[in-house]
This record gives C-alpha cells, structure tokens and sequence, in this order.
C-alpha cells in the first residue's frame, strides 16, 4: 500500500512535467518548500527561501490575500483540501493570475502539513476575462441598442429579441416567442422575403439585406431595414438566423414630405415660369406696339414733337422696353439646358472679349495684366460666358477711379474641381458692410454712374449658377475690387 510520501512524490513529479510548481508547509517543524517551477513562478532567485511573512506577502491584491488565508486556514482546521484562483506580485512586481492547490496531510486526526501545486494561469485567465468582457458587451449591446436583434430558427420562429425589436414591433417577450416573421410582414413583402430567406438558408447568399414593411401590433406600418445572416453548425448546417432590424419609419415619413413639398414647389415653379414667358411675351408686344404707335404719332401731329411731354412717353416706353428685355434674359437664364453646355477654352473668349472692347480700353487708357492658362477649359453656354466675361469686365472699365490709371489683372487656375476666374481691378470698390446682402440684386446700383442700371450682376449671378459655378466678391472702397468666378467641371 503506497504511503502519504509515496503520493507526495507521485505529485511532485507530474507537477514537473506538467510545468506546476509543488511546494509544501511543515505545521510542525515550521518549515516551508518551494520547487523550483514555484519559485520561477514568484520570480524569486534560485536559492530563496519562502517563510510564512515572505510567502503571504506575494499576494497584494486584498481579495486574493483574504481567499488563500482562508482556505489555508480551513485545510488546517477542517482537513478539507482547496483549489483557488488567485492574483500574486511577483518579486519583480508583475502581477499576474495562478492556481493554487491545498492537500491536507492528517495524521492521528491532525493536519500536520498542506502540500499541493502552483500554477501560473494568467495567460489563460486574462482571455476568459477578455472573453468574459466580451461577452458582456455583445450581451448588453444586443438588450440595450435601439437596433431591432432578433435571433430565429431556420423555420422563423423568434427565440430570442432585444428591447429594440420588441419596442418596434409593440410586442412582448412572452408573445413574440408566440409569431414568426411571417405574421409580422406587410403582405406585399412576403414573397420576396421568403425568397431571400431560401437563399440564405441554402447558401446561395450569405446575408439578405432589404428595406420592408412590418405590422405592429396596433396594425400600424413600420418601414425598416433588415440584414439577416444564418449561423451555421460545426457540418456547414443552418440551425440559426440573426437578424438586425433597423427603423425608418421616421426617414420615410420625412422623404414622404420632402417629395410633396419637391412636388409643390416644382409645380409653383413651373407655374411662375409659363407666368414669366406668358408676361415677357406680351409685354414686349404691346411694348413694341406702343413704340410704333409713338412714332406714328409724331410722324402724324408734328406739332407734337415740340410739345414738352413727348420725350417723357418716348423715354417711358424706351424703359419698358428695357425692363421687358431683362426680363427676357431672366426668364433665358433660368430654363437653361445641358445640352447647350459646350466645353469652351477659357482663355479663348477673355481674349476675345478684350478685342471686342478694344476702342473702349483705349479711350478709357486702361492697363490689363494677364496670368491665363490657356490650357483650361470649361462646359459652358457660349453666349452665357460672353455675356459674363463683358459684363464684369465692362464693369471693372467702368467704375473706374479718377485718381490713378486703370490696372486690370485677369487670373485663370484650377482648383478643388474647379476652374477659377479673377478679375481684379484698382478702380472705386464697393461697401460691402453696407451692400454685400444685395450685391447681386436686380436693379441695385452702388455708384453715381450715368450707365448704371442694376441688371448686370443679376443677370452673371444667375448665368454663372445655372451653369453650376458660382461668384465671390472682395472689394474695398477706392481700393478696388476682385470678382471671382469658380466654374464646375465634370473631370
């Protein structure tokens, strides 16, 4: 029959080739033993020997010093051999996770020793913690987020649904176990969810994603987003579905109205354009006539043309025609197609610009500075960047300053998508503290010039926007001004 010794030594060898430290206290004598295994564990030296303060004082942590002084204590009083986790410092201060194994040594009745086994399980410990963590996340993730999580069988039936869901749909715990999600979808989407649910189950996809239709169960319709993916056994087999339902009831509802104010406002748009074309129309031909009319008038009555309110009906009838022909370019401007967009070599028109107002350049002595590329080029309406080439730079001629000469700098780059024209001048400038709300308003004129009508900057506000760029103005009074002009391009 083996005796307690030849046990002990049994365990110290497993111990070794388990790579687990044995060690062993003498009640008696007063003595402790440590393997080596054990002292590599503690990451003592070598020739360290343990006593009952040194071999305590390992475990810092207070719930691992309260768990081993325990169990040490009950192996002794009671002869009951323990088998604990527990958090030591080590000599070179790490810390980490062992397992520590008590045997009771009894003889007459009496705990005479404790021996047993210590292992270093940190590693091991620290991912079941990690796992552990995990766990707890994806469990509390799964009963807390306000994403719908359903988990089914292969035939739908619901075991198990988060707050989310039960919250979407109006059902509880109890009765949504009771229903599949057959009971719970619009009619209409049944058989393209049933379709996508075969699919999935025989793996010819592996997620079924769609935006559907549930019924609450006030009858009431929610319109979601669904990812279902199927988990599969350790043979490939289907025997789950998870499903992640998201709710759009609130983004339909907000399109639905988007798409009736979008209705609304095209209507009242296409309304107040034919009202345009229909007003423009016959303005300008009872404005045409009331200038035929005019001149017949004065052709008839001679007497007439020195009477001092024909010229007042002759410059009345000359402002309607202006006013009727702005209205016209409005009205152009606005009913733009894309299929009179041309891709135009920018450099081209400003040079072309520049000669056309060559007389006035040189009766006005104005100087051009040029830093064009004349590689760039952009889709536009010809006519549209004549107009706004000759509009802005007739501008800059025209609100010149008496004080100093005309210098016009012209600036052509590219930038984030866009192709940039500047035109600088030194000429009048502008307030805009006072004028920047208006700039580009109809009729809004900032200077005293005889000239000056207010239409201009409207019409190459909305030229250059229904071409898809857009104007910049920076102006200083009697420093000048810089318009910039930022034209899209598809590249």
């Amino acid at each position: 029959m083996r005796t307690p010794q030849d046990y002990k030594n049994l365990l110290e060898k497993t111990a070794i080739y388990a790579k687990m430290g044995s060690w062993e206290v003498d009640l008696i004598k007063k003595k402790i033993f440590w393997s080596d295994v054990t002292k590599n564990i503690h990451e003592v030296e070598p020739d360290f020997t343990p006593n009952f303060e040194t071999a305590f004082s390992f475990y810092k942590d207070p719930a691992s010093a309260d768990l081993i002084s325990k169990s040490f204590q009950i192996a002794i009083d009671e002869c009951k051999t323990y088998d604990v986790k527990l958090k030591i410092t080590t000599a070179k201060n790490n810390e980490i996770w062992v397992r520590a194994i008590g045997i009771p040594l009894i003889e007459n009745g009496e705990c005479v020793s404790i021996y047993g086994l210590f292992q270093n399980i940190d590693e091991e410990e620290r991912k079941t913690q990690e796992l552990h963590r995990q766990l707890q996340f994806v469990n509390d993730f799964f009963l807390n987020t306000n994403m719908g999580i359903i988990v089914a069988d292969v035939d739908g039936n619901i075991l198990k649904s988060n707050r989310g869901f039960l919250k979407l749909l109006g059902y509880t715990p109890r009765e949504i176990k009771k229903i599949t999600f057959r009971d719970f979808t619009h009619p209409e989407d049944l058989e393209e969810s049933i379709i996508g649910f075969q699919k999935l189950i025989s793996g010819k996809i592996s997620a079924f994603t769609t935006e559907k239709r549930y019924l609450k169960k006030n009858k009431e319709v929610a319109y979601v987003y669904v990812v279902l993916s199927c988990i599969r056994d350790e043979n490939n087999e289907p025997f789950q579905l998870l499903g992640q339902v998201v709710d759009l009831s609130e983004q339909y509802k907000s399109k639905q109205k988007l798409e009736s104010y979008l209705n609304i406002t095209t209507d009242q748009n296409q309304r107040l354009l034919n009202f345009a074309h229909i007003v423009s129309h016959n303005l300008k031909s009872h404005s045409g006539n009331l200038k035929m009319l005019l001149e017949l008038l004065e052709i008839e009555n001679d007497d007439l043309k020195d009477h001092e309110l024909m010229p007042l009906f002759s410059q009345a009838v000359d402002s309607l025609g202006e006013t009727i022909k702005h209205l016209n370019e409005v009205v152009l401007v606005q009913t733009s197609d894309r299929k009179n967009f041309q891709t135009l070599n920018l450099s081209e028109y400003i040079y072309n610009c520049i000669d056309s107002l060559s007389a006035l350049i040189k009766i006005e002595e104005a100087h051009f500075d040029f830093e064009v590329n004349e590689e760039l080029s952009i889709d536009a309406i010809p006519a549209y960047l004549e107009s706004i080439l000759l509009n802005l730079i007739t501008n800059a001629i025209k609100y010149k300053s008496l004080k100093r000469p005309l210098n016009i700098k012209i600036v052509t780059s590219k930038k984030n998508g866009f192709v940039i024209l500047q035109i600088e001048d030194n000429g009048l400038g502008i307030d805009l503290e006072q004028n920047e709300s208006k700039l580009f308003g109809m009729y809004k004129t900032f200077h005293d010039h005889k000239d000056s009508r207010g239409i201009g900057l409207f019409i190459t506000k909305n030229q250059i926007e229904a071409m898809g760029g857009l104007i910049e103005v920076d102006s200083e009074v009697d420093k000048g001004s810089t318009f910039t002009v930022k034209f899209s391009t598809n590249e």
